[in-house]
């Protein structure tokens, strides 16, 4: 096996407890074909070290902050409890594909769509911030307008959110948020009333 081979294993210790807690139990050769005896050996007492969950704890925590950063409002709307439980299962489900910030956002707004989650708001909020993020990860060239469909007022909406509050009895104000950058890199947020099906190209439904 060749020495990224053995490396892409270790890295595997840390971004995967399953791969990790399956050595530990039943050694490497069982759960890695191609590894010579010494790479087996090296493998299943470093998976026995506690270092490795003490990184494993360290990258879980960049992975967290991650999302957090990207997605403030979506978790704070989501609770501390739920907000754990959902990101748990997006790991246990989604190997780590890269480093940088808005991919990580978005494959995670991906996979709590795919939940269907009934939590209420959730859905504005998340195509809100998914549509900052669209927008940020086009680094060349004038990217297109991102159109999000409100239900119930976004200004109260997200106001309750970035203040550290939980939104409680939003009044219904359907209206289209469009999205623009300027040539300065900035993000501006257009609201539009009187909202028609046929004028929406990206929305949302409320969860």
């Amino acid at each position: 096996m060749s020495l990224a081979s053995f490396q892409s294993c270790l890295a595997r210790l840390i971004t995967d407890p399953d791969y990790r807690d399956r050595v530990r139990a039943v050694g490497a050769a069982a759960s890695e074909r191609g590894l010579t005896e010494r790479e087996c050996a090296r493998l299943c007492t470093i998976a026995q070290d506690k270092g490795v969950d003490v990184n494993r704890t360290l990258h879980k925590g960049f992975r967290l902050g991650k999302l957090r950063a990207m997605l403030p409002l979506t978790c704070q709307l989501l609770g501390s409890k739920r907000l754990a439980l959902h990101v748990a299962a997006f790991w246990k489900n989604c190997p780590p594909s890269s480093f940088y910030f808005i991919p990580e956002a978005l494959e995670f707004c991906d996979f709590l769509e795919g939940r269907r989650l009934r939590v209420k708001y959730l859905a504005e909020v998340m195509a809100y911030e998914r549509a900052n993020l669209e927008i940020e990860k086009a680094s060349t060239g004038a990217p297109p307008p991102q159109r999000v469909l409100f239900q119930h007022d976004p200004r109260v909406l997200l106001a309750a959110l970035a203040n550290g509050r939980r939104p409680r009895a939003v009044p219904l104000c359907p209206k289209l948020a469009i999205a623009e950058r300027d040539d300065r890199g900035r993000i501006h947020w257009q609201l539009i009333d009187g909202i028609e099906n046929d004028a929406v190209t990206a929305g949302v439904a409320q969860a």
